[in-house]
């Protein structure tokens, strides 16, 4: 009997090869399936961001309706030419207010928060009181877009001292990749989403510069200025400070990328000649690769 249960056993038990075997079937289907899974991954991620473009672009056709026309992007300060507060940061005040408590109505889309006189948003760090009261100020207040889950300030991004020329405190509305860490909690966060404003009266769009190409003082003819975020993409990005986006390595590229190839005319012609643009870094983090998303179809 005891013969019999150990023959039996010796029957049933796998032997080393078999279980090597077994092991490095399983190694392969893991390492064909990992591939697989990040390419779902990135897809979910890139739906999701489209998503968001669209909450965006509704926001933005709803503050159309109530100021008669779109948020200004240029790369300035309205009324500190010398001032810098780009696109990024104009999207965010108008779809959030640069507090995140809304939009207030007499805003002239400044960097220090002000009417040129009257503090309208907390985000301006003199310390008197929201004009004219905190009350009335936010009773005025008009907020676009519902979820500002994603607006940071940017030295939540780029670190305290590493903003310039901008102001630290200033927000921005970033994308929903997770390319960054906040610099305070570590929680993963996206990069700045791009807003260029078109500027419907002019023709140009030329990424062979055929044209004078647009300064900060003037567009030059082009639809669409690339200096309105320049500066933003000028900062080495956040999670490696000895790179550098593609979008800043040549003026030209913001022509290239968003010429709509469709169109064969000399001085060329954008996607969506009449509204605005938006550009998110995309899975990269970096601003002129392939994986870019932008808010109209290539």
């Amino acid at each position: 009997m005891k013969s019999i249960t150990k023959q039996y056993y010796k029957k049933t038990a796998f032997t080393i090869i078999e279980l090597l075997t077994v092991m490095s079937i399983i190694i392969i289907l893991i390492g064909l399936l990992v591939p697989s899974l990040n390419m779902v991954k990135r897809y979910a991620k890139e739906v999701k961001q489209k998503a968001q473009f669209h909450s965006i672009e509704s926001a933005i056709e709803l503050f159309s309706s109530a100021w008669d026309g779109y948020p200004p992007s240029d790369a300035t300060d309205e009324a500190i030419p010398a001032q810098d507060y780009c696109g990024a940061m104009k999207l965010c005040e108008a779809m959030v207010g640069q507090d995140l408590m809304g939009f207030h109505p007499d805003s002239h889309f400044r960097s220090d928060c002000t009417d040129g006189t009257n503090k309208l948003y907390a985000n301006n760090p003199v310390g008197s009181a929201l004009w004219p009261d905190q009350e009335t100020n936010l009773k005025a207040r008009r907020t676009y877009l519902q979820q500002s889950t994603n607006a940071y300030r940017l030295w939540h991004l780029y670190g305290k001292g590493n903003t310039s020329p901008f102001q630290q405190d200033l927000y921005v509305l970033c994308d929903e990749y997770s390319r960054v860490r906040h610099k305070e909690t570590g929680k993963r966060i996206g990069m700045p989403i791009l807003y260029y404003k078109a500027n419907t009266s002019n023709t140009i769009h030329d990424p062979n510069s055929g044209a004078a190409l647009p300064t900060i003082s003037n567009d030059n003819g082009y639809i669409y200025n690339y200096t309105d975020n320049d500066e933003l993409v000028k900062l080495p990005p956040p999670f490696d400070t000895t790179a550098t986006h593609p979008l800043s390595n040549t003026t030209t590229n913001f022509y290239e990328i968003t010429k709509d190839d469709r169109i064969d005319i000399d001085i060329g012609r954008p996607y969506r000649p009449d509204s605005y643009i938006l550009i998110s870094a995309g899975f990269d983090g970096l601003y002129g690769t392939d994986d870019d998303i932008f808010n109209f179809e290539k």
